[in-house]
């Protein structure tokens, strides 16, 4: 009953308040309603903490513990009722690294149509290999005029700038188209040197035997006479001899379409792996029922190589046919992928059907023409599978 004081001095207080200054009826009832009010809200709280003041049931008496530190006896019988807590345990701070942390999502393999990124990365091979050959090979600053060099790139139609020089620094660039104008890019493409009209640009092609790989740009601020033609001419063709040279040696191991290593490649890989005894296996694939199969083998070939699982990448041994040397540690990983590569493929609308053959090196007594043809019975019987 102690509570209920507070309203009554509140009442007091008012009803003093307004006598000794001044009485109102409004006031007054105003401070008597006031006061009911708070008097009910003091009784609900009475009434809310009744469940509390009552009675503990029988099997919460018998958890507390006494106060003169001696159990019951009851308890102490009961080997059940005894819990022992250690004290040594780290406190988790965090709760939520007590959660199972869930697998990360796999990275899409596919981020464009298969057609197309086959298309485009054949396009971008043989950029790359003009690019390799500058950056092998770059031009000397040997002349006092020479401010820069613009390395441009020809793909058989169009003209795309891929580095940037000035003094020794090489930068690359992306494919910037060249600022010239109709005249001076004719001239380019019948392999003719040519002077811009501020003689500020000379521009020297890179061809040799009627083959035009691009050319050079060379700005001075002091421009440029004809005299200084000759002066760059036989360094660039030595330029283009080293390009004509990685373009001859890429035919050779490299298919002509999917830029794949040709079949005479393979075996000269294969019999040295072979020979020095590392731990690979040869993969066959053979694509079934596809529909541009050699686009899917070239996109098979650069995501592979990028997932670091096919190892140096894959050999076109016939026109349908495609190997690949993996090693041994990385055959789990390269399953997952493979796996992965299908599933992409049918969602993309591109259904694909292959039959896979393998051989494993360390067999004993396993010769190298053996082991090339117990890879060839796996893919027989993986495209009967298939058939059936």
């Amino acid at each position: 009953m102690k509570r209920y004081t507070i309203p009554i001095i509140f009442f007091a207080i008012g009803v003093t308040l307004q006598t000794l200054f001044y009485f109102s009826w409004v006031s007054f009832t105003l401070l008597v309603v006031s006061c009911l009010l708070l008097t009910l809200f003091l009784f609900s709280l009475d009434l809310q903490s009744l469940p509390y003041i009552t009675e503990k049931p029988s099997s919460q008496k018998d958890q507390e513990i006494p106060t003169d530190g001696v159990a019951p006896k009851e308890q102490k019988e009961n080997p059940t009722a005894e819990v022992v807590f250690d004290t040594n345990l780290p406190i988790p701070t965090d709760v939520s690294n007590l959660e199972l942390e869930e697998p990360k999502p796999k990275e899409i393999l596919w981020k464009m149509d298969p057609v197309f990124f086959a298309r485009e990365s054949v396009r971008l091979l043989e950029r790359s290999l003009f690019c390799d050959t500058v950056k092998e090979f770059p031009f000397s600053f040997t002349s006092p005029k020479l401010s820069s060099i613009q390395y441009v790139y020809f793909d058989g139609k169009d003209f795309k700038e891929c580095y940037w020089q000035k003094s020794e620094m090489l930068v690359e660039t992306d494919d910037n188209p060249v600022e010239w104008n109709e005249w001076e890019e004719n001239q380019i493409r019948d392999s003719l040197p040519v002077i811009s009209k501020n003689k500020r640009k000379l521009y020297v092609p890179l061809t040799i035997n009627a083959n035009l790989f691009g050319f050079l740009c060379f700005t001075s601020k002091e421009g440029w006479e004809q005299e200084d033609i000759q002066n760059f001419w036989e360094e660039t063709t030595n330029l283009s001899e080293k390009i004509l040279a990685k373009r001859e040696y890429a035919k050779v191991t490299r298919h002509p379409f999917t830029k794949l290593y040709t079949v005479s490649h393979f075996y000269q890989m294969a019999k040295a792996s072979f020979e020095a005894s590392e731990k690979k296996t040869l993969v066959l694939f053979k694509f079934i029922d596809t529909n541009y199969q050699s686009e899917l083998a070239i996109g098979l070939n650069h995501m592979g190589i990028k997932q670091t699982v096919l190892g140096i990448g894959l050999f076109q041994l016939e026109e349908d046919l495609y190997a690949a040397l993996i090693p041994n540690e990385r055959l789990e990983s390269f399953s997952s992928f493979f796996q992965q590569f299908i599933e992409e493929l049918d969602q993309l609308g591109y259904p694909s059907e292959v039959a896979l053959g393998y051989s494993n090196p360390l067999i004993p007594d396993l010769k190298f023409d053996g082991w090339i043809k117990k890879a060839y019975s796996s893919l027989e019987e993986s495209i009967l599978y298939h058939a059936a």
